[in-house]
Order: C-alpha cells, then sequence, then structure tokens
C-alpha cells in the first residue's frame, strides 16, 4: 500500500490507516489468544448458512442489508446501534443477508455484534456476512468462531498469493467470500483465483463519491456464472432495479438504511421486491 501521508484525506489513505491498524489489533489478539485456540472455538461455532444460496436462491434482487455505527466516508451514523433488533428488523423486511462491520477503529464494530446478528439469523436463513479489512488467516478464522457465513475480501488491499490463500481458507471453512474490487485491473486480480461471487465498489477511491456507472462499467468483464454485487450509492428501489440491469443479482446497502432511521425497513422492503428479467440465477 502507498504510505498515506500526502493523501490522508483520500479513501486510499484510509484504507492504508486502517490496514495498519487492523494488523496492530491482530498482533493484540494473537498475542491474548492463540491460533490454536482459535481453531479449537471452531467446534463450537454457529452452523454455516451458505452466503452463495441465500443470494442466488430468491427470484429478483437479493439485498445484503448493512448495519454499522460509522464509517470514515460518512462519519457517526448510529452510535448506539443495537445488532439485535436491527437484524430482526432487516430480517423480517426481506434481506436475504445481513453485512455486519466488525472493524473496531473506524467503524466502531467487532465480533461480538456478529455473535449478536447470528442469533438472530441463524433459524432464519439469512446468512451473515463479516464486513472488515482482512489481511490474516487469523481473522478468517475468528470469522467462523464468531458464525461469519461469509467474509469479504478487499483486492486493494491484498497481494495475489494472499487473496488467492485466504479465498481457499475462508471455503474450506465452509464459508463464502465476497470478492471486492474497485477497477478493472483489481477484477483482474480477483478473477485469477476464480471466485464465486465478486462484488464491485461504486465509491471513487480519492473522492469518496459515489457512482453506479462504476458497476455498470465493470459488470460485462465479469463472467455470467460468477455472482455480481453492486456495492455502495444505492438509495432507492430505483437505483437498484438500475444495478440489476446491468447485472447485479445482488445489492449491498448500507449508509442509505443507516440514515433512513425508521424508514430503514420499508426501503429494505422496496428494495427486496425488485426483480430484473435475467437475475433469477
Amino acid at each position: 500500500m502507498s504510505n498515506s501521508s500526502n493523501n490522508s484525506n483520500t479513501e486510499t489513505g484510509i484504507l492504508d490507516r486502517i490496514v495498519v491498524a487492523r494488523r496492530a489489533r491482530i498482533e493484540q489478539a494473537k498475542s491474548e489468544r492463540s491460533l490454536a485456540d482459535v481453531k479449537a472455538s471452531l467446534t463450537d461455532a454457529a452452523p454455516v448458512t451458505p452466503f452463495y444460496e441465500a443470494l442466488s436462491s430468491k427470484p429478483g434482487i437479493s439485498v445484503i442489508a448493512e448495519m454499522k455505527r460509522s464509517s470514515p466516508s460518512a462519519g457517526s451514523l448510529d452510535p448506539d446501534l443495537d445488532p439485535v433488533m436491527r437484524a430482526g428488523m432487516y430480517c423480517e423486511a426481506g434481506a436475504a443477508a445481513i453485512s455486519v462491520l466488525t472493524e473496531p477503529d473506524f467503524f466502531g464494530g467487532s465480533n461480538a455484534d456478529l455473535r449478536k446478528v447470528k442469533g438472530v439469523t441463524g433459524q432464519r436463513g439469512v446468512a451473515v456476512l463479516q464486513k472488515d479489512f482482512v489481511v490474516d488467516e487469523y481473522q478468517v478464522y475468528e470469522a467462523r468462531s464468531a458464525g461469519a457465513d461469509a467474509i469479504l475480501l478487499i483486492i486493494a488491499i491484498l497481494d495475489p498469493s494472499t487473496y488467492s490463500s485466504l479465498l481457499g481458507l475462508a471455503e474450506d471453512l465452509g464459508m463464502a467470500a465476497l470478492v471486492e474490487v474497485f477497477d478493472e485491473p483489481e477484477l483482474e486480480v480477483a478473477l485469477a483465483a476464480n471466485p464465486k461471487i465478486v462484488g464491485v465498489n461504486n465509491r471513487n477511491l480519492k473522492t469518496l463519491e459515489t457512482s453506479l456507472g462504476v458497476f455498470e462499467q465493470i459488470s460485462s468483464k465479469i463472467p455470467s456464472d460468477t455472482l455480481k454485487v453492486a456495492e455502495s450509492g444505492m438509495k432507492n428501489a430505483h437505483d437498484v432495479t438500475r444495478m440489476g440491469q446491468a447485472g447485479a443479482k445482488a445489492v449491498l446497502v448500507g449508509e442509505s438504511l443507516m440514515r433512513a432511521g425508521g424508514d430503514a425497513a420499508a426501503l429494505v422492503n422496496s428494495m427486496s421486491k425488485v426483480t430484473v428479467a435475467g437475475t433469477t440465477g
């Protein structure tokens, strides 16, 4: 990653800082709980709800509804977030999966949040994505131990070898991986490992602005047998329809839901009812 001292106001700089913070947290965690202990805890982990199937089995567009207390781009969103309450609301509103921000320093999350969400979703067939900045196998084992059904792998922060290794580990543990790219060069790296699910983030790394045109441009370069997820920038059912028309089988919506307040359930419901020709499989 590049040095962030000259671009601290860009998402690239923020990514650098997040990764540095995550690596420090990982080393601390390893000193408190060995990898062997984390692996041993997997026998007590909640059963996996298949993430790919959760997204692909319903007609139309599947909604991955996200919860987070804050973010570098949006600031404070819901510092008093109740994961159990929000997970129940998302499930009732028709979300196919729930994304839980577990990064602590910039998003205010934790694996404790994920465990609480999994306690709600486990009997409902709603899958849980751990949304974090994964750079070490320790985090993958932690995610499964906490009940994650899928993890996020961000090509922008991983070298190709590490990415391929983490993807394989996730699958070996029964989880899926949502492989996230921001541009076509990253997509080339992603596709080399034959991922089953690829997400395109519509956020510009330099301006922090979102444009649905990013997914529209990159989607056609993703193989048709790969499940395509549009991430960021969708504010309503019309935006979801637009992403579906461009090839998305699922959308990941976070900031819009966190800002919607009491209307969040209605927003998830309207988005989850979007059907677009060609998105049934």
